[in-house]
């Protein structure tokens, strides 16, 4: 390799190229991982797997997926190749409900038992990958000024895979097909998928360089044509003396702008700040409360709705995931416009407001109420990630992501749909009071908002990206 500057480049980096494949990994990851959940409810009515395997079956899911996350970020931000990790981490969720079909599709037995736990870890570990590597790739590629939008735009993504999947499973189970063989066809759809996307953003370039210096590639003839200035190089190395491009192109770190905050950015203090810490315990107490709403929302909608298990509960479940498709865009740009700290705190204000109404009202407004929850629920994603990128050095935004999100937000949706059960005490009809308490506790993260630094957005250098 050359070590002079011009002979070192990388590839043009496309922005809406990378997008869109960002957004399609989005779609598949959080729509895949519906299916954990109903291969249990399979295994449950078919192999009468007791619900002592049930539970240890979706735990073992959930803090999979929750404890890997920090591995992979920590070591995207070591190796990079981001793009490459996105599509592996689809294949090993998609090999994860392969395991599960092969599980559904043997006898009732040990085996069958214990390739529904290995299943489960390998799903587990799959889904753990997308948000801390699919954040960071907008991160890097998407400036200061348009990085809540980009984020907005994949998250919602996100959210029409979890609002679509649920129909489409059905829809396909209903065309001759068995339910088992059903999650057979969406996992080889899940290969395929995770094919393109590392055919689409797999050679994507390790860089810490300005998002500044990534120009759509769609802007340009050619790489030929592209200004020394506008081309991407890779590096490792965060410093303020020139280098040779053997060593990378220097880059200040993104972080708040107060002087305490900024450190030597390959130190673990550069992440383990208190902007950072606040944050992911802000998310771990959400995700903690909202996510163990959602998860028994069902069961309310049968026993305290009386909707019973039928097409419409399958309809109100859409609708209420249907309302991030609309609520990640707009908290995006909100928080391109505005102090971030507030927006996420109006965000966790509004869920649980709409959480009291939903209990309130019946009908209509119970499920108008329903569709505002998730709106402000299900649009989380953008709002985090773009907090990470203001409070994490460049070189560690995956690692970041993986803590506040993976760490933080996968960690309470593990322990939600727990802290509910035991708030209703052994009956359904104390789960009104099981969500007001949850409600409540999501208020009280506001509290914490002001220990996290203010990073005005509007005045922030673009090197910071």
């Amino acid at each position: 390799m050359s070590s002079t500057l011009g002979a070192d480049v990388a590839p043009v980096v496309s922005k809406s190229r990378t997008l869109t494949f960002t957004s399609i990994g989005h779609f598949m990851n959080d729509g895949m991982v519906f299916f954990v959940p109903v291969v249990a409810d399979i295994l449950a009515k078919n192999h009468r797997t007791s619900p002592m395997l049930v539970t240890a079956i979706l735990t073992i899911f959930y803090v999979s997926s929750a404890a890997i996350g920090l591995v992979v970020g920590r070591m995207a931000d070591r190796i990079g190749k981001r793009g490459l990790l996105v599509s592996l981490g689809i294949l090993i969720l998609s090999l994860g409900l392969l395991i599960f079909y092969l599980s559904l599709t043997i006898p009732a037995g040990i085996t069958s038992d214990t390739l529904a736990i290995v299943a489960a870890i390998m799903a587990g570990i799959g889904s753990s990958f997308y948000h801390p590597l699919g954040g960071s790739i907008i991160q890097l590629i998407f400036d200061i000024k348009s990085r809540g939008k980009a984020l907005g735009i994949n998250g919602a993504f996100g959210s029409l895979g979890r609002a679509l999947y649920p129909s489409l499973f059905f829809i396909v189970a209903a065309l001759a097909i068995s339910k088992t063989n059903t999650v057979m066809i969406f996992a080889a759809l899940g290969i395929l998928v995770a094919v393109a996307i590392a055919y689409g953003i797999g050679r994507l370039p390790s860089t810490h360089a300005s998002p500044a210096n990534m120009p759509d590639a769609t802007s340009v003839d050619s790489p030929d044509t592209v200004n020394p200035d506008d081309r991407l190089v890779t590096t490792n190395q965060a410093t303020t003396a020139p280098i040779t491009a053997s060593q990378g192109i220097p880059s200040p770190t993104d972080t708040s702008t107060d002087p305490t905050d900024q450190v030597n950015p390959h130190s673990i203090k550069s992440i383990f700040t208190k902007s950072v810490i606040t944050l992911t315990i802000i998310s771990f107490m959400r995700s903690m409360a909202f996510i163990g709403i959602v998860s028994w929302v069902p069961i309310y909608l049968t026993t305290q709705k009386h909707l019973g298990v039928s097409s419409q509960l399958g309809y109100t479940m859409t609708i209420m995931f249907a309302g991030g498709i609309l609520g990640q865009p707009f908290f995006g740009q909100m928080a391109d416009r505005f102090d971030k700290r507030i927006v996420l705190a109006l965000n966790s204000v509004g869920s649980a407001l709409t959480i009291f109404t939903y209990i309130s009202f019946s009908g209509v407004g119970s499920i108008v109420s329903l569709v505002f929850f998730g709106f402000f629920t299900f649009s989380s994603f953008p709002l985090l990630m773009s907090m990470v990128s203001d409070y994490v050095p460049r070189e560690s935004f995956t690692t970041g992501n993986a803590i506040v999100w993976g760490v933080g937000s996968t960690g309470g949706q593990a322990l939600g749909p727990l802290v509910v059960g035991l708030l209703t005490f052994g009956s359904y009809s104390h789960l009104s009071t099981a969500f007001i308490v949850m409600a409540i506790v999501a208020i009280i993260t506001v509290l914490a908002t002001p220990l996290m630094k203010k990073v005005d957005s509007r005045t922030k250098m673009a090197l910071f990206g």
